[in-house]
């Protein structure tokens, strides 16, 4: 596992040093974007430094008892005549017992650059990583001078503006001593303390969760088959898999409903067979059972082989095939997607016609029957 620390010297941060720990070791080089801090494994870290020019860091203690949004306006109707620009120009972030606020763009742009590595990333204030609580401290990296404050606030100049940005931190602050690690022997000699230089190597053993992380992962089409590392092959696969996924309710909804009207227009045809005054179905079921009960007991002695044209009336729309035999007095025929409330019908009121089913091989799907069905008759 390796730590990373990339600390941008510019608000335009096309200049960074990258400082890499391994194994106790310390190396620093200097890159011009994020894309060449190279690829990282899994485990390893990354601690991405925002200039302070591009933060701007409060003492703002939450009420617990109310909501973020509420917390998020108090805060900013403290700070809204102290913002350069608009209101909803920026991001407002919570740490503990500190607000910052950083423009939207700004925080979007790192966001998504920073998006594209493996492993841990924390976006972090630069003045933060240098903080110790309660206490004032001043770290120089480089030529840049990080002010961490003890409430949590900080800022950081070059070494052009220290002087200035000290009288200024010292008239408001006159009793301002702080902890100094620098190199800068006019700073020592100012607060009468020796060298200490600072060094990031203390950040590989402390508990990066205590910083403030602003990083926030920004998925897109292009990093998902960048972190993916899908083939062309794959990519197709997933887009066909896709289209299928949001294809497919569609289809079994037009089907569904394709099969309900073929369906009711069958139990229509049944009843309209029967009795051709029907106009509107109500209750299927019961209006079958009473046709059923109104139909003659004695029919088939009355009825002769004639009555099989009754039977194809109610079910010609779905005859594959049809043979009768008349030595056996039997027909033959191959039904296909006949509703089964129309089958069931023609099982139920057959041998009231003097044809009875003597055999049935038929299979039952979704309501509709396939097969072949062996009939009897008489023809005296």
């Amino acid at each position: 596992m390796s730590l990373y620390i990339a600390h941008p010297l510019d608000d335009f941060m096309e200049s960074i040093n990258l400082y890499t720990f391994n194994e106790g070791k310390e190396l620093v080089r200097s890159i011009k974007d994020v894309s060449e801090i190279g690829a990282l494994d899994d485990e390893d870290k990354l601690i991405f430094l925002i200039p302070s020019s591009l933060i701007t860091s409060y003492k703002f203690i939450q009420n617990k008892e109310l909501s973020t949004q509420v917390n998020l306006a108090n805060f900013i109707s403290e700070i809204d005549s102290k913002i350069v620009g608009q209101v909803s120009d920026n991001d407002y972030l919570f740490h503990e017992d500190n607000a910052f606020a950083i423009n939207k763009k700004t925080l979007l742009d790192i966001n998504t650059s920073l998006s594209s590595l493996n492993g841990t990333i924390y976006l972090v204030p630069e003045y933060s990583i240098n903080h110790i609580r309660d206490i004032d401290v001043i770290s120089q990296i480089g030529l840049k001078y990080l002010f961490s404050y003890s409430d949590g606030t900080g800022f950081g100049v070059g070494e052009n503006f220290l002087d200035q940005y000290l009288d200024i931190v010292t008239n408001n602050k006159p009793d301002f001593h702080p902890t100094v690690s620098s190199l800068n022997n006019d700073l020592n000699k100012r607060f009468k303390i020796s060298n200490s230089p600072f060094s990031f190597l203390k950040l590989s053993k402390s508990d990066l969760m205590l910083l403030p992380n602003f990083f926030k992962l920004k998925i897109s089409f292009n990093l998902l088959l960048k972190k993916l590392a899908f083939s062309r092959s794959q990519i197709a696969a997933c887009a066909i898999s896709l289209i299928i996924l949001i294809s497919a309710p569609n289809f079994l909804i037009y089907k569904n409903e394709r099969n309900a009207k073929v369906y009711s227009s069958a139990t229509f045809d049944i009843f309209k067979t029967i009795n051709k005054d029907i106009k509107k179905l109500v209750s299927p079921k019961s209006q079958i059972d009473q046709l059923l009960k109104d139909i003659p007991d004695n029919l088939n002695t009355q009825t002769k082989l004639p009555n099989l044209d009754l039977f194809y009336n109610l079910s010609s729309k779905y005859l594959k095939r049809s043979s009768i035999d008349l030595d056996r007095s039997t027909a033959t025929i191959t039904v296909e997607s006949m509703p089964e409330l129309q089958y069931r019908f023609i099982q139920g009121a057959s041998s009231k016609f003097g044809i009875s089913i003597v055999n049935s091989d038929v299979d039952f799907k979704n309501g509709f029957v396939d097969g072949e069905i062996l009939l009897g008759f008489d023809d005296e």
